[in-house]
């Protein structure tokens, strides 16, 4: 949750900005999987209050729910639903026995003078979710959204659908009911979407658990009802970001001094230099085409509804919102607290001693000296060597949620392994990039480690906790020799 008070000083600073705003979310807010690991419940749960505490704080309009929503259990979703000042919105989830929604299938609001309808559909899966307690059914999309549209024609000017339904299901759904608007999709689907126009729907989603947030500027004509055939606008659009992203990444090069001169020492680094210069010029000329294309368009387009788009990353330059901070820090704490009174139980529990635990695959970086003591003296000088202090620093060594990236990994798998780990693994040590390497002690010709890739390093390297990751960069500067 910790972009959550960057989300709201964004949405703060747009609301100064626009006269109507309208926050939604499609769903899968609270949890990021649809099972809970039962030692590590608690705190996840402590951590939904205060997400739905936070959204409180950010007035959204409306949220959908997604699978993973339900994974403390439709009961707890249920009773946070009544400290929620949002609705939760689903169609689908449905009393077994009576058929009748268990949450709000729809909700109507009022922004910018235009009453919008907002539609929920929980997505179906292989395994059920709930239990026989629960007396509630997750119906199929076919049987309830003719309904609600039903319910609802004449009503709004504008019918929005939160889905946590794959891609391939909303096409479908937009095929079949072009008087839905748009489609938020969310839940299982990964990164970000630029709106995809199928039939007269636009369907879009924005990276799950807040990584990034989604900006939709529309131009609704409430009479025609239809968006506009998409040209060169969108695409510019597109293309503009790009090269300010581009540009920013540049600008980390140059500050630096002449990068020709910085990194004539690294090839690599220079190389990817030049590929960016190069990559910027094209960009350039491509931009300079579609403005010209756009200026040249057909006057006729007030008659259809327009809009444009972007995606921004919750990068840690951007400024915090001091009351969702405070909600924040709040929560994190009592997280913290709660990993600690499980470690001071397991203490009582045995000798009165902390039982430290190991992995049989990992053998802890200090294993490594006896013969690679000049990459371990490096390695000591690198902020991998101390992760664990930087937790230790802010009071959250005890936050399950935090430990996997501040460890030596993925050593422990549960909250309870995290929580017991030996003081040698309590970092981001040599195995983290080489993989466990008990085996290579024993038989080192034998039992060779990897090597990094992008993808091991992007493990805990990702947007929201490191905007500013370069992996060729990265890897240049953390080379720890030949072996």
């Amino acid at each position: 949750m910790g972009g959550l008070p960057k989300k709201a000083q964004q949405l703060e600073a747009l609301r100064g900005k626009k006269t109507a705003v309208l926050p939604l979310d499609s769903g899968a807010l609270l949890f990021k999987d649809e099972k809970l690991p039962q030692d590590q419940r608690e705190q996840l749960v402590v951590t939904a209050q205060g997400i739905v505490t936070a959204y409180n704080k950010m007035s959204f309009a409306g949220v959908g729910i997604a699978r993973q929503d339900l994974a403390a259990g439709l009961p707890f979703l249920l009773a946070l639903q009544k400290k929620a000042s949002f609705p939760w919105l689903s169609a689908n989830l449905l009393s077994r026995t009576d058929r009748k929604p268990w949450f709000k299938p729809h909700t109507l609001l009022t922004t910018g003078g235009m009453r919008i309808a907002v539609i929920g559909l929980t997505a179906q899966g292989a395994d059920s979710l709930l239990t026989d307690k629960d007396n509630a059914v997750i119906a199929p999309w076919e049987e309830v959204l003719p309904q609600e549209l039903a319910q609802l024609r004449g009503r709004a000017g504008m019918t929005i659908l939160l889905s946590s339904y794959p891609s391939a299901i909303n096409r479908k759904i937009a095929e079949a009911h072009p008087e839905i608007h748009l489609i938020l999709q969310g839940g299982d689907s990964r990164g970000n979407m630029p709106p995809e126009r199928v039939n007269n729907t636009l369907i879009t989603q924005v990276e799950p658990q807040g990584k990034s947030v989604g900006f939709l500027e529309v131009h609704w004509n409430a009479e025609s009802k239809r968006w506009e055939e998409t040209g060169s606008e969108n695409l510019l659009t597109d293309k503009q970001n790009e090269l300010d992203r581009l540009g920013w990444q540049i600008n980390r090069y140059r500050r630096q001094g002449d990068p020709t001169q910085a990194f004539k020492n690294q090839p690599q680094v220079l190389e990817a230099y030049n590929d960016m210069l190069a990559k910027q010029r094209l960009l350039e000329e491509e931009i300079l085409r579609l403005t010209a294309e756009q200026n040249a368009r057909d006057a006729n387009r007030s008659r259809f509804s327009s809009y444009s788009f972007h995606f921004e990353t919750m990068r840690k330059d951007l400024p915090d919102n001091p009351s969702v901070r405070a909600i924040v820090d709040a929560t994190t704490s009592e997280v913290n607290r709660i990993g600690k009174a499980a470690v001071k139980a397991r203490i009582s529990e045995s000798t009165g001693r902390k039982q430290e635990g190991t992995s049989e695959k990992y053998a802890g970086s200090t294993a490594c000296t006896s013969c690679h003591a000049p990459q371990f003296a490096k390695w000591r000088t690198t902020q991998h060597a101390t992760a664990y202090d930087t937790l230790e620093t802010k009071e959250q060594q005890f936050n399950v949620q935090c430990l996997p990236c501040h460890i030596t990994g993925p050593a422990a798998q549960t909250g309870q392994e995290m929580l017991a780990l030996a003081h040698d693994l309590r970092q981001v040590g040599c195995e983290s990039c080489h993989g466990p390497a008990q085996a290579h002690t024993l038989q080192p010709a034998a039992a060779k480690v990897g090597q990094p890739t992008m993808a091991t390093c992007q493990r805990c390297h990702t947007g929201d906790h490191d905007d500013r990751f370069n992996f060729s960069e990265a890897l240049s500067r953390l080379r720890c020799g030949a072996d």
